[in-house]
């Protein structure tokens, strides 16, 4: 039996490993996503220089207001041109024309204003907001009649320091950055759950296919005059499992080994986060979630006529499996919440969901509990699947609905 099983396994496994996709997906997807990455972050930085940029600023003359003139020579200072005129209608025109991407005006109602057509720059419209802030604090605060010193004080106070403890002792705390912790470990969460989900989406569905194609086929006819349904059934997963694992090492192996050699330093506190625990941790959730959802697709591989029919079938299951994607932020905003804690429990979605709140610090006895609660629902899955594989993969002529499956669960032959 075992000898049967593992021939039907090799066979999977060689049949998705020979083709020109995986080999292509192996390699070329962890190139393009991090071509896409450095393009996206070359991009925004290229938005953000604005140095080179020739920015020409309107201002309503005559400038009578003493703290409006000194905005306008600010404004002066950072490069910008200004263009003082004496109609509103002129500044206008001029904008509308691309002369000027806005103007200042001022008045005794409302105050300083800025107009422009394009009001979507927010560089521009940041910046002389930014100016307009300090020259009106600083005139604020002049009035108050305080030295020097006390408004340096009053304009840089004293920010809250944050520490991280160590294990050993209260005493060993170490100066840390907690928005630049939480970033860190966003993108470790992020990067770690979108590999794991698109995996198992991917081969899972590639179970699913597979069954459908050889039912279609009728070469499962023949394959099950050599070996039982569960044969066939265990020898796929098995199979496409280790595709799957060998894919998903390569790409975490090559996303680490690029965060190594990048040489960026914030990017250096991703292995606080991925410690070969949480690693060894993620790997165990990811095979038995692998495996629980390539049971669900096998079933409804079994059960498929056509296409289509297994397309719209599969539909519900891929939601299970990226339904994590919309708990990201929420999740790793606050990792030990009840919401966060409820929804890493939920077998398959664990598979993703644990390692993520991992990148935190969280009770190990729910990792525990999470962990044995996948395995459990894994191996009811299996069960199930095998008596839905069993009676679909034999029966054809129709699409067989979910109450066939029912009907099928419910017997043995």
């Amino acid at each position: 039996m075992k000898s049967r099983i593992k021939q039907v396994a090799k066979f999977e496994f060689l049949r998705i490993v020979r083709t020109k996709g995986f080999i292509i997906a192996l390699i070329l997807a962890p190139v393009l996503m991090g071509a896409a990455i450095a393009i996206t972050m070359y991009l925004a930085e290229q938005s953000n220089d604005h140095s080179k940029e020739e920015i020409s600023i309107g201002v309503l003359s005559p400038v009578e207001d003493s703290s409006f003139a000194q905005i306008v020579k600010e404004v002066g200072l950072m490069g910008w041109k200004i263009e003082e005129k004496n109609s509103v209608d002129d500044l206008h025109k001029m904008t509308l024309e691309n002369k000027l991407k806005g103007y200042l005006k001022f008045d005794t109602a409302n105050g300083i204003g800025y107009y422009s057509d394009k009001l979507s720059e927010r560089f521009i419209t940041n910046t002389l907001n930014g100016i307009v802030q300090n020259i009106n604090r600083n005139r604020e605060i002049s009035q108050l009649g305080l030295d020097d010193s006390q408004v340096a004080r009053l304009l840089n106070p004293e920010q809250l320091r944050t520490y991280k403890l160590s294990t050993d002792n209260a005493e060993n705390a170490e100066a840390a950055n907690a928005n630049v912790e939480y970033g860190v470990r966003m993108i470790c969460g992020m990067v770690l759950m979108i590999i794991l989900s698109m995996c198992i989406m991917m081969f899972s569905l590639s179970v699913g296919r597979s069954v459908l194609e050889d039912k279609s086929s009728k070469i499962a006819d023949v394959l099950l005059t050599s070996v039982k349904p569960e044969q066939l059934l265990a020898g796929k997963i098995i199979g496409i499992s280790a595709a799957s694992f060998l894919q998903t090492s390569v790409w975490i192996i090559l996303a680490l080994g690029s965060i190594k050699f990048a040489n960026v330093e914030w990017l250096s506190g991703v292995f606080d986060f991925l410690t070969p625990s949480v690693l060894a941790v993620s790997v165990a959730f990811f095979i038995f979630g692998f495996v629980a959802a390539t049971a669900i697709f096998a079933s409804i591989g079994a059960m498929c006529e056509t296409e289509q029919h297994f397309n719209r079938n599969s539909s519900y299951a891929i939601w299970l499996i990226m339904l994590p994607m919309f708990f990201l932020a929420p999740i790793n905003e606050n990792p030990d919440s009840m919401f966060s804690t409820v929804m890493s429990f939920i077998p398959i979605m664990s598979s993703s969901l644990m390692p993520l709140r991992m990148m935190g610090d969280i009770p190990t006895w729910q990792v525990i509990a999470s962990f044995s609660i996948l395995v459990i629902a894994t191996v009811l899955l299996i069960k199930l699947a095998a008596k839905i594989f069993r009676n679909g993969i034999m029966q054809q002529g129709k699409d067989f609905g979910f109450k066939d499956m029912l009907k099928w669960l419910k017997t043995d032959k």
